[in-house]
């Protein structure tokens, strides 16, 4: 994830936008499941960074992916 953020090849609004999906997450006070349901809050807040990892992913450029091995 750190290569991500470092690499020149990846756009600034596209690491914006990442850093942005999770903190507005956090910002807003929409949340699918609420954190008082311990369990299931927990869950929907890790599919949520889940969901913005994934995107990180397919955001990432070849150069990355190829040396992490990652499938888009």
């Amino acid at each position: 994830m750190v290569d991500f953020f470092r690499s020149k090849e990846v756009s600034l609004f596209k690491k914006v936008l990442s850093v942005g999906l999770v903190a507005g997450y956090f910002w807003l006070p929409f949340d699918l499941i609420p954190d008082v349901f311990i369990l299931f809050g927990i869950v929907d807040d890790l599919a949520v960074f889940t969901f913005v990892l994934q995107l990180m992913v397919k955001m990432a450029p070849e150069e990355l992916q190829h040396r992490y091995e990652l499938k888009k």
